[in-house]
């Protein structure tokens, strides 16, 4: 496997834009960057979130996020994920009581 096969996610922040982050997550779609860009976006630090899939036939997705100054976009980032995560292993055991 090479070493692009194995990276998951790269993250770059945006040299032109305060407190704006990029994140590109391979082997991922539509799904997994639509749950992430709707936790980012309930953060009232967020003042821009969106994400896109250049090609159908791209293997990745791109979600660029900004914050305002109240909190570092990276702090934003994985406290949205955090949330994101909680939820579905809530979620995970719920089902499992069933």
């Amino acid at each position: 496997m090479t070493e692009e096969e194995q990276k998951y996610l790269e993250i770059k922040y945006d040299k032109n834009s305060l407190n704006t982050i990029e994140l590109t997550i391979y082997n991922e779609s539509h799904t997994l960057a639509n749950m992430i860009q709707e936790y980012i976006q309930n953060d009232p630090s967020c003042t821009f979130c969106a994400y896109k899939v250049s090609h159908p036939g791209d293997n990745f997705v791109k979600i660029k996020v900004t914050s305002d100054t109240s909190k570092p976009v990276r702090h934003l980032v994985i406290d949205s994920l955090r949330k994101l995560s909680t939820n579905i292993k809530d979620l995970i055991e719920e089902v499992n009581e069933y």
